[in-house]
């Protein structure tokens, strides 16, 4: 069975250790993952963190889908989507409120940001869970107003956040979640039960989480195995199509 990783990083660790682009991607191969999608999120300004992604992106093109890492409130967030999306051709938007310091609720330029964004198809990534920054709920909303983009909630907002952000996307067909560092099985388990297979993706939050711990968690929720396809590589595949 293929596997692809939707959610992974680059660049030195939150405890300052560094990797490579050819430490990700032989790692990964080590348990089976043929494609990866990163952002780099090891520094505060914006383009730093994109330019050492889109260097991944060309050392290891039929492997690394590369995502842009966006500070909405900068005043260059536009500047940096067209940027990243356009110039570099990155395969999604990572933003992650807790790293930039502001609350969705409160980032009055985010609406323009998604929209320029929704120029290019590609999915809008959220960490959710972790942070009283990282609430899910403005995040449906922007997604109910905007339903020809995609949105993915990563690590399906925790467990501060994991049943909530379910029950609010659950007739919400363009938002997926994530799985990866969300070890509460009742979590992951509703989110089979209630989003089904095609609208959960596979990610090992490469370099932070044991990635065999990432698959193997995967095998304990009654998918068989087309519904494990769907799983560890189909919706990645999809998303990734612009």
């Amino acid at each position: 069975m293929k596997r692809y990783d939707f959610h992974s990083h680059l660049g030195k660790t939150r405890s300052g250790d560094a990797n490579s682009a050819v430490q990700l991607v032989e790692d990964l191969k080590a348990f089976g993952i043929s494609k990866v999608g990163i952002c780099s999120l090891s520094g505060n300004g914006m383009r730093a963190q994109n330019d050492l992604v889109y260097e991944a992106m060309c050392e290891f093109p039929e492997v690394i889908e590369g995502y842009a890492d966006i500070d909405p409130k900068a005043p260059d967030a536009i500047d940096e989507v067209h940027r990243t999306l356009g110039e570099c051709h990155m395969n999604g938007v990572k933003f992650m409120p807790w790293k930039h310091g502001y609350a969705a609720e409160n980032c009055p330029s985010l609406g323009g940001v998604l929209d320029a964004i929704g120029e290019y198809g590609v999915h809008v990534q959220i960490h959710g869970g972790a942070s009283p920054l990282c609430t899910p709920f403005v995040w449906i909303e922007h997604a109910k107003k905007r339903p020809h983009m995609k949105f993915v909630f990563t690590h399906i907002c925790g467990r501060e956040f994991g049943h909530a952000c379910i029950e609010a996307i659950k007739n919400l067909d363009n938002f997926w979640v994530e799985t990866s560092a969300n070890m509460e099985a009742d979590i992951l388990q509703e989110a089979v039960d209630v989003l089904g297979s095609k609208r959960i993706l596979f990610g090992t939050d490469w370099p932070y989480k044991p990635t065999n711990i990432e698959i193997q968690k995967l095998y304990h929720l009654g998918l068989d195995e087309d519904e494990l396809e769907d799983v560890f590589w189909r919706n990645a595949q999809f998303l990734w199509e612009r």
